[in-house]
């Protein structure tokens, strides 16, 4: 099979990186030394951000965004500040959503958001999240890049802007309401309904991702960035080194079965990405994996198969984990959690229903005995 990389390179104009028809690949570049241009600095920015958020983000950025705005999102996203590629990659396409809603509401393309994006014009767009039904915790990510980007601008660029985003007023608290229904905590699913869709993977790809999520509780994140180079063969299973919130990397040892559908799906791939699409050999995605997910919920007719999303085979894996009395300082070094409270909550959430139904059947049981000896 041909490798994409060596296809026939062009060069994009506004990035002036090499790229195969419409997508980015990254190309060798010395690193910058004293001396250097901001031409050349900017270049080998660009470059390094090839290989850390990937060339199909980077290409959406520059034709999304004026090239001021562009040029402080480069060096943002390089920011030691943001040291994780997952935090990298969210914040690359938040911006580009939010370039997109600033562009068809302002009729600006490309959208100069350092320039005009103002006060009321973040609150127009609350108010289009709000009418999108978009959860308190999305709609905080979305801003919290954004005054980021902004707060970056001005320290770092020394660019005459001032933040546009308060959050006390444009973004709703961690757990209200935002579109008229109470907020859910993370479906938690009993563990025959996991052994379901243990069940209902049918190819290696799927015992995979159900591997990954479930027994090794990875974020879904966490998942699509795995790079083959990160496993260990020198260990029987091999040892997976996996890129954490913050920039940690851990180190997780696979099971037997996690090996062998590996080994099996890698079909002899030594580099790239472990997580690929079949048709396009790009690297999955978050979207596709909820795909999988939702397709194996389906298979194994589990209720509300839309609902089953990695997040909640992770939260089913922490939630399993405290429930036979695994001390909790250890599934929260498990799970990566950097609080214990955030680890403690899937448990408690699950178990504080159970709790207060156990409570109300208490009393309607006592009400039932006492309606019995009226009627005496």
């Amino acid at each position: 099979m041909m490798d994409p990389l060596d296809h026939t390179m062009m060069t994009s104009p506004r990035t002036g990186l090499s790229v195969p028809g419409a997508v980015l690949r990254p190309t060798h570049l010395a690193l910058p030394s004293p001396g250097l241009s901001a031409r050349q600095v900017d270049d080998a920015v660009r470059h390094q951000l090839v290989a850390d958020i990937g060339a199909q983000r980077l290409e959406a950025l520059s034709r999304s965004l004026d090239r001021t705005t562009f040029g402080v999102v480069l060096h943002w996203l390089s920011s030691y500040q943001r040291r994780s590629l997952d935090t990298k990659r969210g914040y690359a396409e938040d911006v580009c959503r939010i370039a997109e809603w600033f562009s068809a509401a302002t009729g600006r393309r490309p959208a100069d958001l350092l320039n005009g994006v103002t006060f009321d014009t973040v609150t127009a767009w609350s108010l289009y999240a709000k009418s999108k039904g978009w959860s308190a915790r999305t709609q905080r990510r979305y801003l919290s890049a954004l005054s980021s980007l902004f707060d970056h601008a001005r320290s770092a660029h020394r660019l005459a802007v001032e933040n546009p985003v308060h959050l006390a007023t444009h973004a709703p608290p961690i757990g209200t309401s935002t579109n008229g229904r109470p907020p859910g905590a993370t479906r938690v699913l009993e563990l025959p309904e996991v052994a379901a869709l243990a069940a209902a993977c049918s190819d290696h790809e799927e015992h995979l991702v159900f591997e990954l999520l479930f027994t090794q509780g990875l974020r879904e994140s966490e998942v699509v960035s795995l790079d083959i180079d990160n496993l260990d063969r020198a260990h029987v299973p091999p040892v997976l080194s996996v890129a954490r919130k913050g920039g940690r990397w851990v180190r997780r040892r696979l099971g037997d079965t996690a090996a062998r559908h590996l080994d099996a799906y890698l079909d002899g791939r030594l580099t790239g990405p472990v997580l690929v699409h079949p048709e396009t050999g790009l690297r999955r995605d978050r979207h596709q994996l909820i795909s999988i997910t939702r397709r194996l919920a389906r298979h194994a007719r589990l209720r509300e198969p839309r609902k089953v999303t990695p997040h909640v085979l992770r939260a089913t894996a922490i939630t399993a984990l405290l429930d036979k009395g695994k001390p909790l300082q250890e599934v929260q070094e498990w799970a990566g959690h950097a609080h214990a409270s955030t680890t403690r909550g899937y448990w408690e959430r699950r178990n504080s229903v159970q709790r207060d139904a156990a409570l109300s059947a208490t009393l309607t049981a006592d009400l039932a005995e006492a309606a019995a000896e009226l009627a005496e």
